[in-house]
């Protein structure tokens, strides 16, 4: 693979380097129905009067910076994507407004309240033109236009199930599916697990940085290791490599009781029927009972049970 284009696509950041203005807010939409919130969406983002700026100056913080210098680390011709929850696949170079979106569940302008309503959400934005009507749109549409080239996804939690069935899609395009990597958790996501490159938080203290950044300092990490060869079995052989002879992080609390996701959902629907809870209260309780789940994905859980029970 020493000679093929890479395509990096890497999650987009909630911090930004220009306001942020109310309009441009997912949070701000009134409208209920998913057609309706999203054409309400899509127009706002199209019409409204702010600067344009590249996407790759638009975002901030620390796990932006390292995003960015990720095709430094590579010798092959690299471009750089950006996954968005407001914008959809774009590639980093295109204009965009200043605008907060995100699929992570329970924020105030989060894309939907279930992992069904993100993953629609994410499909609305694949069909929609954007803002350069040229490049491709969705995961599916990059493979199939690029079937020879490499595709590699850096991707937190939430927007791997998101991007889910695209994603799979994606991988039935290219050539090889050895072509196709995600770096990220593992086990989250059963529809594409067997894509995953996985990381996790053993691996911070040879990586270093913060959690909010271990995806990305992860990829920096393994594709510079990786040299001409992307494919995906060797990644995956790194990072388990680099997990298993990483040095112990003598900051991390002892490990509590993991929960399955059907165990987690039948605490969470246990807990709803008592009376109305939080799901940042509920998830306190879990740890100080000594067991264990990453806020992100026990967020996740409990937007789905609870949008079950107020059905």
């Amino acid at each position: 693979m020493a000679d093929r284009p890479v395509h990096l696509v890497v999650t987009c950041a909630n911090r930004k380097t220009r306001v942020v203005p109310d309009h441009l807010r997912l949070g701000s939409l009134h409208e209920q129905r998913p057609g309706q919130r999203f054409a309400t969406w899509a127009s706002r983002l199209s019409t409204f009067d702010a600067d344009r700026v590249a996407a790759l100056d638009l975002y901030a913080g620390e796990h932006w910076q390292v995003a960015r210098s990720l095709p430094a680390t590579l010798p092959q011709t690299t471009k750089l994507w950006v996954c968005s929850a407001g914008y959809g696949l774009i590639a980093a170079d295109t204009p965009v407004a200043p605008y907060a979106a995100t699929f992570t569940a329970g924020e105030a302008d989060s894309a939907g309240s279930s992992s069904a309503a993100m993953r629609d959400w994410w499909s609305r934005l694949n069909r929609w033109s954007g803002p350069d009507t040229h490049a491709p749109r969705s995961f599916t549409t990059l493979a199939r236009q690029n079937p020879h080239a490499v595709v590699i996804a850096v991707l937190s939690e939430a927007y791997q199930r998101a991007c889910a069935d695209d994603l799979r899609q994606a991988a039935d395009c290219l050539a090889d599916r050895e072509q196709l990597a995600i770096i990220g958790p593992p086990g989250r996501c059963p529809d594409i697990d067997d894509l995953i490159v996985p990381v996790t938080a053993a691996l911070r203290p040879l990586v270093g940085g913060s959690l909010q950044a271990l995806n990305v300092r992860a990829a920096a990490h393994l594709l510079t290791a990786a040299a001409d060869d992307l494919s995906h079995a060797n990644l995956r052989k790194l990072a388990e490599q680099a997990t298993t002879t990483a040095p112990p992080d003598p900051s991390r609390r002892p490990i509590g009781q993991k929960l399955s996701d059907d165990a987690l959902r039948d605490l969470i629907r246990h807990r709803l029927a008592n009376g109305p809870t939080t799901a940042t209260s509920l998830l306190r309780q879990l740890r100080q009972s000594g067991q264990s789940c990453e806020q992100s994905r026990f967020r996740t859980l409990f937007a789905d049970v609870a949008a079950q029970v107020r059905r």
